[in-house]
């Protein structure tokens, strides 16, 4: 059938109008843009001949179509609900059809002929895997894939259910009797906590019991019982999983969430590096890619040779679909706004629309002001944010513009929480009082937490959020305004734009999400239109295009700090390859006529270098340069007396102090390029964070030194930037550092002779990873409590008779929590993971 035509485009375009006009500050719902009766039944009878389409596209356009005739006109005609509730049912999207019911429906007569009932009926059978769980035609292609594939990539929107079908899939495995060990990999270390406590929940509802659940590449100890484990790991701790120390069990499933993040830079080719390695030394594990809107979603199979037995597929249809609403300002007119909306390869125009407020000032307020005027009660906003210092700079401006608002008491809880254990002068404290918040990737992971908690809620209003939205972290919100976005220090590609898109919107609580792009003309990149499906591309393959010239600029010291952590990366795996595939191969791999000259340039350093290092350290540091690891080697070797070199927990004496040497010597072995100033912050900040010194006393100490110095900086800047270099330097670069450093000694020790008690080194790493050398709080952190929890328990409970992790679970669960006086947001922590 050809809707393409007048007869039917016009209404389907004054149904968009309308409904996007209803969601303007001050809508103009234009008497020729109201469908008439025979319009709508004309729209009634499209969108059910399209629900029986097996086209994406068809299918799409019917949920517009009956959802947007729902919000607008169901009050009108009786017809629009019970059609509705077939529709939805017929194209397989349920949420859909429970929200129409729950917020619609006032019994349980629908006006539906008994044949067309039982086609809905049937439709529910044949998506259902039990009497109360009904999937969507995506999931329930998903579920059967995982079920019977042994290597599955699937690209979806963000909002089509690929967690919960996830979820599903973990069940059945743990529930098959076989000997699992699944790891599931996520882009952040703020995506560890949000997805274990979502497994642990769901092992709860299953009755299952005795699961290993941990965040920490720890692996079951020898006596233990259990025979089922789930890791929950970014790429850099499944590459320590992966250490022969710790490369214990067999790895049967490998699950790698947000799957797209391998086109990113450094730790793009970190992901691929630890997928790559997994493969390698489990190679009959079963893998999914999971990752939004790609259209070569069989790319990732092909990159880690497993197409031959696998199965991809891209699902375009989501059960909630957005509004892409273009917001310009009009020359002379301050207080007006010109409106369009992106509808699919084209832009409808809306025209102009009055405003309260001038669409003039800097464009901060303006960014608050709109927020304000578009969110309605009981609605959520996200205001999109180009770093940590505009979120909160746009919290500033939305609590200055947004009235006094009657608090609850987990708001009060809260910023009693943030006061004390934080610091008094944290700004969020105010904010919060009007509903605003801001959320970024380098604050306290307990605040993140507390933050998201509080927004799901509907506790917090608006929440000014940077890139961390991109990488997987569940914030749903009715409507996300956006102006000229960078993802990092760069205009926002398409993928990354379409991937924040599909946030907008709550499965179960609306059908519709709003995005609000602003001032689209300015935009250095208009990721707002194009193709819904972009291409994935491995960052290693981005960068080896011409032949790796940002490799040779690396080698000539010629590059930036983040150019260079990425090219040191590329070096680092280009090695690996080099030794490891034959010439011909990594020929075909990387070399074209265009840029033979600089890959046989590269090729050639690599194979000048001398390497003597055992294949498992090079293999665990894939993303440091291999002549960088084998010059700290060999000043290791040489040096007199290599004992100094032994690190000792920072409690012990002269544990700083071999820390700061340590420091010392990977700057230079590394060309870590620190002067000597920031190098002593950072060396003491490491020790307070390994030394488990509480996050008030941290920032407290900072924000006193610098306001001896200067006392007109703000409290907040400078809170934000010590959080920044604990996240950067610390928790990631040290990290990553220190791991090689004490794999080397290891090797250098053993090269010098000495035993394995008198080559004992205190696992840095981990210590400023996780922020502790304390053996109880580093066990409890491994089964998913914060740190800051973990710190509070243990200065209150006796763990005398703990021996593995697990016993620190069967501890808490003969402990009444409520008597142990902990922070509201601590106790809710510990009862989401006991299950309380």
């Amino acid at each position: 059938m050809n809707f393409r035509t007048p007869d039917f485009l016009e209404p389907i375009e004054k149904l968009i109008k309308t409904s996007v006009d209803s969601l303007l500050p001050y809508p103009e719902l234009l008497e020729s843009n109201i469908l008439s009766e025979s319009e709508i039944n004309k729209l009634l009878g499209l969108t059910s001949i399209l629900s029986l389409s097996d086209d994406s596209a068809d299918q799409s356009l019917s949920y517009e179509i009956i959802s947007k005739l729902i919000e607008g006109y169901s009050g009108q005609s009786e017809r629009i609900l019970s059609a509705a509730d077939l529709i939805l049912s017929r194209i397989g999207n349920f949420p859909g059809r429970t929200l129409l019911r729950e917020r619609y429906f006032t019994n349980e007569k629908q006006n539906i002929p008994l044949s067309l009932t039982l086609e809905r009926i049937a439709r529910e059978a044949e998506n259902s895997i039990d009497q109360n769980t009904i999937l969507t035609d995506f999931q329930y292609k998903l579920y059967n894939a995982l079920n019977s594939q042994q290597s599955v990539s699937v690209s979806a929107p963000t909002s089509a259910g690929k967690s919960f079908t996830l979820n599903l899939d973990l069940m059945r495995r743990l529930q098959s009797g076989d000997e699992e060990c699944i790891v599931y990999v996520v882009p952040t270390r703020a995506l560890i906590s949000e997805v274990s406590a979502r497994i642990r929940k769901t092992l709860r509802t299953e009755g299952l019991e005795g699961i290993v659940v941990r965040t920490a590449p720890f692996p079951l100890e020898k006596t233990k019982s259990a025979k089922n484990i789930i890791f929950v790991l970014t790429q850099e701790r499944l590459l320590s999983l992966l250490k022969p120390e710790n490369n214990k069990q067999n790895i049967t499933s490998l699950f790698i969430d947000e799957a797209h993040e391998i086109q990113k830079g450094k730790r793009g080719i970190t992901l691929q590096n630890a997928i790559e390695l997994a493969l390698q030394k489990h190679p009959n594990t079963s893998i999914l890619f999971a990752s939004p809107l790609i259209n070569n979603p069989g790319y990732f199979l092909n990159l880690f040779k497993r197409l031959n037995n696998g199965f991809f597929f891209t699902e375009k249809i989501s059960p909630v679909s957005q509004n892409i609403i273009l917001i310009s300002d009009i020359a002379q007119k301050p207080k007006e706004i010109y409106v369009r909306v992106v509808s699919d390869d084209k832009q409808i125009e809306l025209g102009a629309r009055k405003i309260d407020f001038k669409f003039r000032d800097g464009i901060i307020k303006q960014r608050a002001n709109f927020a304000m005027s578009i969110t309605k009660k009981n609605e959520s906003t996200i205001i999109y944010a180009n770093g940590p210092s505009e979120a909160e700079k746009l919290a500033a401006e939305l609590y200055y513009v947004l009235p006094d608002l009657d608090f609850s008491a987990e708001i009060q809880d809260f910023i009693n929480f943030i006061r004390t254990e934080i610091h008094p002068e944290y700004p969020l404290i105010d904010y919060l009082k009007r509903g605003v918040a801001f959320h970024y990737g380098h604050i306290p992971s307990i605040v993140r937490t507390g933050i998201e908690t509080l927004f799901k809620l509907g506790e917090i209003k608006y929440i000014c959020c940077t890139s961390t939205l991109l990488q997987g972290v569940n914030l749903p919100a009715k409507h996300i305004i956006i102006e000229n976005p960078l993802s990092g220090d760069k205009p926002m590609l398409r993928s990354d734009f379409l991937n924040l898109a599909g946030r907008a919107g709550r499965l179960l609580h609306e059908f519709h999400g709003n995005i609000w792009c602003l001032r689209p003309g300015s935009w250095e990149n208009n990721s707002f239109e194009g193709d819904v499906l972009q291409e994935i591309k491995a960052s290693m393959s981005s960068l080896m295009e011409d032949g790796g010239s940002l490799i040779q600029k690396l080698l000539k010291n010629e590059l930036s700090d983040a150019d260079k952590e990425f090219a040191e990366a590329g070096f680092g795996r280009l090695y690996h390859e080099s030794i490891e595939l034959p010439q011909e191969e990594l020929k075909a791999k990387y070399e074209d006529q265009d840029n033979i000259e600089i890959f046989q340039q590269n090729i050639t350093h690599l194979k000048e270098l001398t390497i003597s290092l055992p294949k498992s350290i090079l293999e665990a540091h894939r993303s440091l340069r291999p002549d960088h690891l084998q010059k700290l080697y060999d000043d290791m070797l040489e040096t007199l007396d290599i004992e100094d070199l032994i690190l000792v927990p920072p409690y012990e004496k002269g544990g700083k102090g071999k820390m700061d040497k340590a420091v010392e010597i990977i700057s230079e072995a590394f060309n870590w390029g620190l002067d000597e100033r920031y190098k002593n912050l950072i060396c003491f900040l490491a020790h307070s964070w390994a030394f488990s010194t509480p996050i008030s006393e941290i920032l407290k100490n900072r924000v006193n030194y610098i306001k001896k110095n200067d006392i007109t900086t703000p409290t907040s800047t400078i809170i934000r930037n010590h959080l920044k270099a604990l996240e950067k330097e610390v928790r990631f670069n040290l990290v990553k550092y220190f791991s090689a450093y004490e794999d080397l000694l290891k090797q250098a020790l053993s090269d010098r002779g000495l035993s394995d008690d008198n080559a004992k080194i205190a696992p840095y790493h981990t210590f400023l990873e996780f922020g502790s050398c304390n053996k109880d709080e580093l066990s409890l952190m491994a089964l998913g409590v914060s740190r800051f929890t973990a710190l509070k328990l243990c200065s209150k409970v006796s763990w005398a008779n703990a021996i593995e992790l697990e016993d620190y679970i069967l501890i808490l669960n003969n402990i009444k929590l409520d008597s142990l006086s902990l922070p509201v947001i601590c106790l809710n922590e510990l009862k989401d993971i006991l299950g309380q």
